[in-house]
C-alpha cells in the first residue's frame, strides 16, 4: 500500500508542478515571437500606426517580458528570439493579423493579461 501511495504522491507532485503555470516549449516560442512582433510594432513610424496600437504594443512588451522572466526564461533567450522576429518584420507596415493572433494567444495564456495590458497602455502617452 505504501508503494502505491508513494507512486501517487510523486505523480501528483509532478502533475501539480507542471499545472502550476509552467509553459511548454511551444508556448514559450510563440510568446517570444509575439514579443518580437510587439517590439517591432512599438518602433513603427508614428504616421503609419494608430497611437493606441503603439501604446498596446509597448504595454504588451512589458507584460510579456515580466511573464517570461517569471517562467525563468533568460534575457538572452528572450532577446535572441525577439530580435530574430524583429529582423524579419522591421520596416514593414503594421501587421494587424499577426497582432490579433498574438493578442488572442497572450490573453489566453496569461490570466489577467488583457486587463493589465490595457491599464498599462493608458499610462504611456497619458491615453
Amino acid at each position: 500500500m505504501k508503494k502505491y501511495f508513494l507512486i501517487f504522491t510523486v505523480f501528483l507532485y509532478f502533475g501539480l508542478a507542471y499545472a502550476g503555470g509552467h509553459i511548454t516549449k511551444k508556448q514559450k516560442e510563440e510568446t517570444i515571437k509575439c514579443l518580437g512582433h510587439y517590439s517591432a510594432t512599438a518602433v513603427l513610424p508614428a504616421d503609419t500606426i494608430e497611437v493606441t496600437d503603439m501604446e498596446m504594443a509597448l504595454a504588451s512588451v512589458k507584460v510579456l517580458r515580466s511573464f517570461l522572466q517569471k517562467e525563468k526564461v533568460s534575457d538572452d533567450e528572450m532577446n535572441k528570439g525577439m530580435n530574430e522576429h524583429v529582423d524579419k518584420v522591421y520596416g514593414k507596415p503594421f501587421n494587424k493579423g499577426m497582432n490579433d493572433k498574438c493578442n488572442k494567444f497572450i490573453y489566453k495564456l496569461i490570466p489577467g493579461s488583457k486587463e493589465e495590458i490595457e491599464k498599462l497602455s493608458r499610462t504611456i502617452y497619458a491615453g
